[in-house]
């Protein structure tokens, strides 16, 4: 069990569905190789089959439960199949029956660290974050030693922004990991990578990679990360080695050629960025549409600079097609209505840009995604009128941009430019300065 849940970690799908079967082989009923199994699947784009194991799961936990109804684990490992089958209105209440049932086995062994853990996850799952982390306090408390519950402890802290706080006990777990468990010592070094880019220190997440990396050269996902890291740094040569790497392991990895493609295109080595770009869109299932859109779009990009501009429609326009097949299944998807946008504007379709940046403000969420979202509208609709000359139009839309998400410097220079364009130096040069200290320029 634990040699699957680590190949998965190192992102080797295929080999641990392998050994998950192996356990399903010993023990059809183990609901946590189920739904770690489904949740491979579903990484790997197999929806479907993710889908019937999920069921499995669901159907063995309910069972568990007709016996025994207050089995806390039982009401978490539902509550998990629910979600994974997209029940969103039943897994409150199964995370909330499993928090009754772990509060009272907790009354019959109040120091039973494995109990306290299953009351943190769920209170984690419920929203409960100040509750959650008194529990995963008390599992500390009573094992010291456990470093994988230092480890929940240190992600969980991640997850609410106490950075600080979870890269101590991230360390802390790695420290208490034996050093023949390779695995664990993995896992949990890439888990403190994530918290460091949430954090935004991406020079310390490259030290932790480097080390991975070196002690441990199978390791895909650190390899994959550490050609996005590098990338980030603008050291593009040592990127592209890294991402060389992954596919020497495992050449299928259409991500890691989407990344490699990036790489080649920044050096300028404009062909071999097409091929590669070529074989990221073989490579990607076609039910993966938003991701084909993207890499369809990039590859536009590149032909545009290597000056092979109707090659470049072609590719704009298949992400244009790709997007509006999303579109017929959800004409709700705020997101893919700017991804049509912004190829429309690509291809000088100014007035249906205009149309599908709408169609984001329309759909966008009031959640803080969406206001991103709404906000990259704004610019990009300020865009689409700036070079049609309706400039008063545009100015509006930046504003509205600028209302929404105030660090987007691109807005600050489109409202500089239109200001600029009306007449209006004073306030133009204002914006332009902002820009400029947001480290925009165009």
């Amino acid at each position: 069990m634990n040699q699957a849940r680590d190949l998965g970690h190192k992102g080797m799908h295929e080999e641990a569905l392998q050994a998950y079967d192996e356990v399903l082989k010993l023990d059809p009923k183990n609901v946590t190789a189920l739904l770690r199994k489904a949740s491979d699947l579903g990484s790997m784009g197999r929806e479907n089959e993710s889908l019937s194991v999920y069921e499995k799961a669901l159907a063995i936990s309910e069972e568990t439960l007709k016996t025994n109804p207050m089995e806390a684990f039982a009401w978490q490992d539902k509550a998990i199949a629910l979600s994974g089958l997209g029940r969103q209105k039943e897994v409150k209440q199964a995370y909330v029956e499993a928090w009754a049932a772990f509060n009272e086995s907790i009354k019959k062994d109040p120091e039973n660290a494995k109990l306290w853990k299953g009351k943190a996850d769920t209170l984690a799952n419920l929203g409960q974050w100040e509750e959650a982390l008194q529990a995963y306090n008390k599992v500390t408390e009573i094992d010291p030693q456990d470093y994988m519950a230092w480890g929940r402890k240190g992600e969980f802290l991640g997850l609410t922004g106490k950075y600080n706080e979870s890269l101590q006990d991230l360390e802390r777990a790695i420290e208490l990991i034996p050093a023949e468990n390779a695995e664990d010592i993995q896992a949990w070094s890439l888990a403190k990578v994530s918290v460091l880019h949430a954090a935004g220190q991406i020079k310390e997440a490259l030290i932790v990679l480097d080390n991975v990396t070196t002690r441990y050269p199978q390791n895909k996902r650190a390899w994959s990360l550490k050609g996005n890291d590098l990338a980030k740094q603008g050291m593009h040569n040592e990127s592209l080695t890294a991402y060389d790497v992954v596919l020497k392991l495992d050449p299928q990895d259409a991500d890691a050629w989407n990344g490699k493609a990036r790489q080649l295109a920044e050096v300028k080595r404009y062909n071999e960025s097409l091929q590669a770009y070529e074989e990221a869109i073989r490579l990607t299932p076609s039910k993966d549409a938003k991701d084909l859109a993207a890499l369809w779009r990039d590859k536009g990009d590149l032909l545009n600079n290597a000056g092979r501009e109707d090659e470049a429609r072609s590719a704009f326009q298949m992400a244009i097609d790709t997007l509006d097949k999303i579109l017929q299944d959800n004409s709700k998807d705020a997101a893919v209505w700017l991804e049509k946008g912004n190829a429309l504007q690509k291809l000088g379709e100014y007035n249906a840009a205009v149309d599908s940046y709408n169609g984001t403000i329309k759909h966008a969420a009031s959640s803080i995604p969406g206001r991103i979202s709404s906000a990259k509208a704004w610019i990009g609709m300020g865009d689409a009128l700036s070079l049609q000359g309706r400039n008063r139009e545009a100015l509006e839309a930046y504003e509205k941009a600028i209302e929404l998400h105030p660090n987007y410097g691109e807005a600050w220079l489109g409202r500089g430019e239109m200001q600029k364009a009306e007449g209006d130096a004073y306030n133009a040069s204002l914006s332009i300065f902002v820009a400029g200290k947001l480290g925009y320029t165009r």
